[in-house]
């Protein structure tokens, strides 16, 4: 029983030595939050999904967000039209059929009252052949650029981390999509 316990205690020191940084996740997320953003130059609106808004101060500050271009944000709405006056618009969502329905409803008024804005939207955690369907579904496909952004580990401090897939249970089990995974 000595033998196995002092094994026990070598192994486990050799396991703190060897403790991984987890800086590097967040300056990757930081790296290609950065990199979304500037798909689209100058002067932009940032429309984020209300869910995200927590996990992405963990990544980036205000003043980043802003170091890139984004001079107003504001959160996802179904209930009311995106109203303003810059000229560029990026959506940060989750990949979700409402998220895309309620972003088309968005690009259809600003039609409508003959706004011409440029939009991107960045998908979370990646790109969906079903959001694109009901883009396209919604005639407003051709209208828009996808991208990505993969905010899927999150470290909320240098020993913890959070996966941040809420629907990755759901998709994977329940739904047969493994894409999350």
């Amino acid at each position: 029983p000595g033998r196995g316990q002092r094994g026990e205690v070598a192994m486990a020191s050799v396991l703190q030595d060897s403790i991984m940084s987890l800086s590097a996740l967040r300056q990757r997320a930081r790296a290609d939050l950065c990199a979304s953003l500037d798909k689209m130059r100058g002067a932009k609106a940032l429309v984020m999904d209300r869910s995200l808004s927590g996990p992405l101060g963990l990544v980036a500050e205000k003043q980043l967000i802003k170091d890139h271009g984004v001079e107003k944000t504001f959160h996802l709405r179904s209930d009311q039209p995106l109203e303003t006056e810059l000229r560029r618009v990026v959506y940060l969502v989750r990949a979700t059929m409402a998220n895309m329905k309620t972003i088309a409803q968005h690009v259809k008024h600003h039609q409508q009252q003959r706004q011409k804005l440029e939009y991107l939207i960045c998908l979370v955690p990646c790109r969906d052949m079903i959001c694109e369907r009901v883009l396209e579904d919604e005639g407003v496909y051709n209208d828009v650029q996808l991208g990505e952004y993969d905010l899927g580990l999150i470290p909320f401090e240098d020993d913890v981390m959070s996966m941040e897939l809420p629907e990755a249970f759901r998709e994977s089990q329940l739904e047969g999509n493994k894409a999350s995974l």
